[in-house]
Parts: C-alpha cells; structure tokens; sequence
C-alpha cells in the first residue's frame, strides 16, 4: 500500500482529501499543521500528527519516518500565522530569511522546493479532490441579473489582474465599482468588507491565479463562506470553472436557494461571450 501525506490545514478540504486517498487504496499520514488533527480526519489517516507549521523540522523528520514520498497540501494556512506569534524553528526561519519577497507563492514554493531537496513531491490537490471540481455552469435555481453579468464581467478582469500580482484572488463589485479587494485578510473578510459598503446587492467574483499552480492554493468555497456572504448582503457569486473546489455542493447549493444567493461557475471563455450565460447544470 503507498504511503502519501496530507499536510492538513483549516476546514473540511482536508477530509475531503483523505476519503479520496483511500478510497484510492493510499496508507495516508496526517499532519496537522494548525496543532490539531480533526477527530474524523484522524479516524481516516494511519498516523497522524499535530504539528504546528512552525516546527517544520519535526515535519520534515515526521515524513521521513512515515517514508513519504508524495505529498499533499491540503486546507487553509494564513501567511499571516507565520508572520504572527507562531514559534518558528530555525529550519523555517531559514527558508523565510532567504526569500526576497515574501508573497503567498513565494513562500508555499519555499517549501515545497525544501521538501523537494528531501526527496519529496508535492502533488496536484485535483489527484484528490477531482470529484468536487465542477465545470461552468449556474449552481442554484436563482439566475445572476443582467446587471450582475456585468459586474461579473468586470470583477473577473480585476480578480484576474489582482491574482496575477499575488495579493489576493477576491474582489467584490457592485454597479461597475469595485468595492472590496483581497489582500492577506483572506476571502471572507473581503466579502465582509464589500457587502458593507453595497448595503444590498453586491457580487463576488473569485478566480484561480493566472498562472495558478494545481498543487496548492486552489479556490474554494463551502459553506461558511457562503454563510459570510449571505449576512453581508451578497447577491451572486461567481467562480473560476475547473479550477474552484465546491465543498458539500447539495448543501451548499440549498443553503444558496434558501437566501437567494445565485452561485455561478465561468470560465474564460465565457467571460469573451459578453451577455452569454453559462448554461444552467
């Protein structure tokens, strides 16, 4: 049975993985990169190991016992938590001293070259989360505006430019004004941010990195994101198809309905077909 690791960070991505890593016949470790492990990931996972992103050498030492050769990065990590009160060891000090700009790449690359110098992969996410990628097309039974397909439009040209820079991936437009953009204070609280400043009305748009790397920082959106919109006042949220990982889609999609929240997924292509809809799935 081959061996992979998850390196496991906030919320439900992580379990997600782990069931599809056995339902592919993997022995799977886990390391809980926040200090804790889930009871039901644990309960998944052969071993696993609550360890902070901090002690990467214990990380590091722990993969190497377990004779891990692929690896997966899996679930949120705040670059903020690195650059907070975490208890950094000198391993992580290192790699971080030795970087000339300090963006959510640049530091992921880091390690990930540092596991590649052990011998190590990291693996595309979509090798385990195939199943929650969906293709374009209008999730819920409400329908964006003709006004919000144009505020989506816009959006994605922003989201695009703003992602290609690495500052965020989010931005939220109302009207043909881009009201709230991403930065390190993550998804939500930009949404936050936005439907403040909407009062009523606003749209989401949330894009994959022009040149996004499949083996982390995918897009995502679950529940309590959609949770975040709703009490902000968000009407649409539109995602990048192919490339957005959808947790819990029937419940989400209701959730949607009940607060009459549309969620879209596009696509490049479609963004070139001003006034075309994606088809409804």
């Amino acid at each position: 049975m081959p061996t992979i690791a998850i390196l496991a960070g906030k919320g439900n991505l992580p379990l997600v993985a782990a069931q599809g890593a056995r339902a592919q016949g993997y022995r799977v470790i886990v390391v809980g990169l926040l200090g804790e492990v889930a009871p039901e990931l644990a309960r998944l996972a052969h071993a696993n190991y609550p360890v902070t992103l901090g002690q990467w050498q214990s990380i590091i030492d722990i993969l190497k016992m377990e004779k891990v050769q692929d690896v997966y990065l899996i679930g949120g990590v705040s670059k903020g938590l690195l650059f907070g009160n975490l208890h950094l060891d000198e391993r992580i000090r290192r790699l971080l001293a030795g970087l000339g700009e300090k963006n959510d790449n640049a530091v992921i690359e880091a390690f990930v070259d540092d596991l590649a110098r052990e011998g190590m992969t990291v693996r595309p996410q979509i090798d385990l989360l195939q199943e929650i990628m969906p293709g374009p097309g209008v999730l819920t039974n409400g329908q964006p505006s003709s006004g919000a397909w144009a505020d989506i439009r816009y959006g994605w040209r922003i989201a695009k430019a703003i992602a290609g820079l690495d500052i965020g991936q989010t931005v939220v437009v109302k009207d043909g004004a881009v009201l709230a953009v991403e930065a390190i204070d993550g998804t939500d609280a930009t949404i936050s941010r936005g439907g403040r400043l909407a009062q009523g009305g606003g749209v989401v748009v949330k894009v994959a990195k022009p040149a996004q790397d499949m083996r982390f920082d995918l897009p995502t959106i679950g529940q309590g994101t959609l949770q975040t919109a709703i009490e902000a006042g968000i009407q649409v949220i539109a995602l990048e198809a192919g490339k957005t990982l959808v947790m819990d889609r029937d419940a989400l999609i209701r959730q949607a309905d009940a607060a009459g929240v549309a969620i879209v997924l596009v696509d490049e292509q479609e963004m070139d077909s001003a006034g075309v809809n994606p088809k409804q799935l």
